[in-house]
């Protein structure tokens, strides 16, 4: 029987499992779904609200946990808060790996 070692380090497993499990719900996977939609373009968070049955604390928490990995970015103007997918090419490094 072969002897197989996993070509990722400890370190990028961590980064990989933090990004595997903020997509594990499905509210957050369709949030990141409306913001792939709505890119280029940033999306209020009082916008995502009325898309889901659940309160504002409830997605903002989702936004938190999706920010944490690093999967989306949030741009604050004034009293609102402005999400987009992130340009650190998180999401890109979970496909390629998936891939390999």
């Amino acid at each position: 029987m072969p002897f197989v070692e996993p070509d990722v380090s400890v370190d990028r497993a961590a980064d990989l499992a933090k990004v595997g499990k903020a997509l594990g719900d499905p509210t957050r996977v369709r949030i990141v779904d409306a913001l792939r939609k709505a890119a280029p373009e940033a999306v209020c968070a009082c916008e995502l609200t009325p898309l889901f049955d659940m309160s504002q604390p409830a997605i903002s928490k989702h936004l938190k946990v999706l920010r944490e990995a690093g999967v989306v970015s949030v741009d604050r103007r004034g009293l609102w808060s402005y999400y987009f997918i992130a340009d650190d090419s998180t999401l890109e490094a979970l496909n390629a790996w998936l891939s390999n």
